[in-house]
This record gives structure tokens, sequence and C-alpha cells, in this order.
């Protein structure tokens, strides 16, 4: 990937004194964008690689070739939507916010993937340590997106072009991914120089982003400490802003380009549209919202801890890092101060350090620091566990927190990691753990199974997860899987056109085409939804042919049974698609489909 500068700013700037005078007070830091397009698609194909292997080693089989996403269709979902496809999976019609079943008919021979974030980010700390090698001070933005300070390195490297060919090699040579590098005034239009791989010149960066689509500030960092969406305004903390509404409305306005919005009066978008919108405005000419007034203490704030037993498992590091995040919240509490910017530090058994630095939108809570911990030691033995550098056992941590502020003039950002909803979701299950136990709250986790009640385990919340068992499972459900599915499978009675209960045969066959579908005993509040009540008959519209589950066959405890995918008329007249499960000529509802 090249990396150039566009021709039209090579130009110098015009001679107007209102642009002078707006270069003078711009607030914009020459900075380095480094991104890894299509990040997480390529971390879960990282992860689905190396199960393949993992599995191919077990049974001394030839390692499986690496998948190219250019001729093989890969989705990744998270919360059964679409976020990424690769090129193959977009030819064929594929396209991000589609839902897992409308994708798989688009391109039913695609390999889906569910998204990861920890595993996203602790991966990504090959790429953080690769471009370690050529310049330090380097800031995970997100998973995916890298920013530094462009003017040490720059110096070093002998020139900003020779500074992103460095980039470039060093994480193609140390990582085996492609990354783009944009530089620029301020971090948005390094962002969006960093896709086609830009060199904006210095005080041009209003003439790059003039021509880029309004659309552009979904990606705009704002907030100290870039972060994203999801937080109360500032100003308003009893209003709520999207970022993703306010482009709209302002493309309904007329506002089509970053350069529409720039050229409007900066008293006019204050006034018509609030301080919100107007950060958005310095942001499209190329400006930078004000940091926040730093505090910086007469005696140095850090949290270490010294290990007794060296980490050298990921589990560990969940059980270190809530005290560690304890003791620093305290400390801060005590001065009244709030973190946005906080580097963990590591040492090994053989003397070395390794560091990282966070930054966040508001301040750090307790939950943030301990995340981060685990995700940093994770990514550590990560990177040494595929190929990297051997860093030995860690055994010393500390925080060192980078950028204080007094905690009264702290308010909620501009589109925060975490929304009002889910951080008042998240202290209503922490205190509900706290009265009734760390069972009390208990989330979903995939571990893998044949039937779907065994593919989902739940775990307290904010536990470790369980390990996945990894199959294959013979005559696991194909995906998409129902959305429903029941602890509890209701019975049911399958019956053919004169009423002659309809069983699987020892030969996987139907005995009779089933007619009619019989709910035996009340159900949960799904089946009343789908118009599936206790003692009423549905019609059987269409049904597939059933898949036999042979269960430990070679042992004397194994079990037979049989699955069932049919369509039916429930009470609102409405067609429900349902998965049925057959034991022993009894016949339940494993699932609903949505």
């Amino acid at each position: 990937m090249s990396v150039h500068a566009p021709a039209d700013l090579h130009a110098p700037a015009a001679a107007d004194p209102a642009a002078a005078v707006d270069a003078a007070t711009a607030r914009a830091t020459r900075t380095v964008a480094v991104t890894v397009p299509d990040w997480p698609l390529l971390a879960a194909l990282d992860r689905h690689q190396r199960r393949l292997e993992a599995a191919a080693g077990e049974e001394d089989a030839p390692a499986p070739a690496p998948l190219d996403l250019a001729a093989v269709p890969v989705i990744l979902l998270d919360q059964h939507r679409v976020t990424h496809a690769g090129a193959a999976a977009l030819e064929a019609g594929v396209r991000p916010g589609m839902t897992r079943r409308a994708a798989r008919a688009a391109c039913p021979e695609a390999l889906v993937l569910e998204a990861d974030r920890e595993q996203e980010t602790a991966l990504f700390e090959l790429v953080a340590a690769a471009v370690d090698t050529i310049a330090a001070g380097v800031d995970v933005l997100r998973p995916g997106v890298l920013l530094m300070s462009a003017r040490g390195p720059a110096r070093h490297q002998g020139g900003e072009g020779r500074l992103a060919e460095r980039i470039l090699d060093a994480v193609a040579d140390l990582t085996g991914w492609d990354c783009a590098v944009g530089i620029a005034d301020g971090p948005f239009a390094a962002l969006l120089a960093s896709g086609p791989g830009r060199i904006v010149h210095e005080g041009r960066s209003a003439d790059y982003l003039a021509p880029h689509p309004i659309q552009a500030l979904r990606s705009a960092p704002v907030g100290p400490g870039w972060g994203h969406r999801g937080q109360p305004s500032a100003a308003r903390p009893e209003r709520r802003l999207d970022l993703a509404e306010t482009v709209d409305l302002l493309q309904r306005l007329g506002i089509t380009t970053l350069g529409d919005l720039a050229a409007l009066p900066s008293s006019a978008v204050a006034d018509r549209f609030g301080p919100d919108v107007a950060t958005l405005h310095l942001l499209a000419r190329g400006q930078e919202p004000a940091p926040p007034a730093a505090h910086h203490p007469t005696q140095p704030l850090l949290a270490e801890t010294t290990l007794e037993t060296p980490l050298v498992r990921t589990d560990q590091a969940a059980f270190i890092a809530r005290p560690l995040a304890e003791q620093l919240h305290a400390r801060l509490v005590e001065r009244g101060l709030v973190c946005t910017r906080l580097r963990i530090v590591a040492r090994t058994e053989g003397g070395e350090e390794m560091e990282r630095t966070w930054r966040h939108d508001g301040a750090l809570t307790v939950a943030d620091v301990v995340d981060r911990i685990r995700w940093q030691c994770d990514g550590w033995i990560t990177r040494a566990r595929l190929g990297g550098p051997a860093t030995g056992a860690i055994t010393r941590i500390g925080l060192h927190p980078l950028q204080l502020a007094p905690a009264g003039e702290n308010a909620p950002a501009l589109w925060g990691s975490a929304g009002e909803a889910t951080q008042r979701a998240s202290r209503a299950l922490a205190r509900a753990q706290g009265l009734a136990g760390e069972e009390a709250v208990q989330v979903p986790a995939l571990v893998g199974g044949r039937l779907l009640a065994d593919e989902v385990a739940l775990v307290p919340w904010r536990s470790e997860k369980p390990a996945r068992r990894e199959g294959p499972w013979p005559g696991a459900l194909p995906r998409p899987v129902p959305a429903t599915v029941f602890r509890d499978p209701p019975a049911v009675r399958l019956e053919d056109a004169a009423g002659r209960p309809v069983v699987v045969t020892a030969r996987g066959l139907l005995s009779g085409a089933p007619a009619r579908l019989l709910v035996l005993a009340p159900g949960a509040p799904a089946l009343q939804r789908a118009g599936l009540r206790a003692g009423s008959g549905c019609q059987v519209l269409a049904h597939a042919a059933p898949v036999v589950l042979d269960e430990r066959w070679w042992a004397r405890d194994g079990r037979r049974a049989a699955r069932l995918q049919l369509v039916v008329r429930g009470a609102s007249a409405e067609e429900v698609a349902v998965l049925a499960l057959s034991r022993a000529g009894e016949w339940t509802l494993e699932g609903l489909y949505d």
C-alpha cells in the first residue's frame, strides 16, 4: 500500500485573512492514524483458522490452507446482525445490517463467524507491538485503530512519508496483516486519510475534509478520549444525541459534505444545534476540541502489585485486576480526581517491561480498568503464544494515570463507549449480585453442543467465560438456529391427517405425513405470542426430513433422538417455523424461529 499526498493539497493556501486567523487559533495536533481495515472480521477469521489448525494437529492431519477473503465468502455477526462481510460475500449480495437469516439466504455457502470483542482486543496487541518497534507513545483508540503523535517519530525516521512506510512494513512483517496509515492535523482528518493512505500537508486538513460526504462524521472521534457514541450530551444530560441521527438531520437540511458544514458560521451552528453539533462543526473545519485541563498532582499517582504467583494464563488476570483497579480508584477519589488516559505497565521475570496506553471518553471506572488490565494481559500472553517474542511470566503490574482532571469538571462526554441506559443497567446488575450473590445475575455464553440447549451455558455476569467445547457435533443443527430456545421444552403431539401419532421409525423415516401439531401443556410466553396455546391444534403447512441423532451409540447409556423442522399456522393465522425433538416416541419443541 502506497502512502502519498493528494495533488490538490500541495498547492499553497490562499491568502485569506479569515483563514489565517482560523489557522492561528486552530487546535489540531499533527497525528498519525494506523487502521487495519475490517479488523473484527480478520480477528474472527484468525480465531477460526487456529481452531482448524488445532483440530488438524490432534488428528495428525495436514494443516488447512489459510482462507482467502476474496475467494471464500465470510460473514461476521454481532447480535444476529451482519457487521462485516468479505469481498466474496459482498459480491453475493450480503450487506452490513442484514439479519443472520437474510445473509444466509443471500449467500448460503458463506462461512459465518461470531464477533468476540475481547479476542479482537487481545489480538490487536500484535499490531500495537509492531508499531511500537517504530515509534513509542502508541495509543489504542479501539481494536483496529491506533493513534500517535507525528512530530517526534517523523523527525526520527526522516520525514512523515518515511514514517508511514516503516509502519506499513513493520505491521506486515511482524503480523502478516495489511494496515493503512494516514497523517494529518487532528485525529479526525488522520482517520479519514488512513483509508486511502494519504499524508495531508500541515494546515491543509480543512481542504482535505471539505469534499468528504457528511456521513464521514459517523466515525468522528469526539470527546476528550476520542471515544464512541452512546452517552448523553455533556451540556444537556437530560437529552441524548445520537451520531447517526444527527448526520441524517444534517443531510435532510441539505448539508451533504463536510465542506458545507464547515462553511456555516460557528455562532449560527451553536445557536441552532447546541454545543454538541458545534463540536462536529469544529472537526469539519480541520480543528479539534481543546483537551481537558490536565491536573498534575504534586506526588505521582500509581498503583502497583507484585505477584507472588507469576501470571502465565489469561484467567489469572481476572483475579488480580479488580483489587489493583480498586486501589487506583480509591487514591483518585481521595484527591477528587478522575482518569481519562491510563498506561498499563507489566514486568516479566526476565526483567523485560511492556506497556500500553488506553484512552477513554470520560472517567475510567473500576470496571473499565479491570477490563483493560484483563485485555492487556491476555494480549501479551496471546502475542507470545502466537509466535511473537517470548515475554516470560508476568511478575509485576502497574497502573500509571497519564491524564487526570478534577472530578467536578468531568461531565459525561458526547457519545461515549457506554450509554446512560447501559451504565444504569450495569449498576443495577452489580447491586443485584452484591445483594443476592454472584449467581443471581447470569448471562449466556456459547460453549458448543449437539442440542440447542447444550450450545449455550449461563454464567455469572462479568465472570470468566467457560471454555468452548469444540466439535464436530454430528447431527448439530445448521445455521441459522432458532431465535428462541426452550430450557424446559414443552411437550407436543404430532398427528397425521387421520389423527394417528407420527413417530420416527428405526430407519429414520416418519411413520406418516404430519398434518397437525397439538401443544399438550401450558407453554412459555414465547409459545403464547406465537399463537401456540395449550390444547390447541395447529395445521402443519410444511416439514423437512427428520435428522436422527445417535448420542453415545457405543455406550449403554446412549440415547437416540430425531429432529424435525416444521412450519405451522398458529391461532392468529400466522405462519410459525418450529423445531421439534423426538425422544422415545415423545415430541417436544426445542425452539422457535423468528
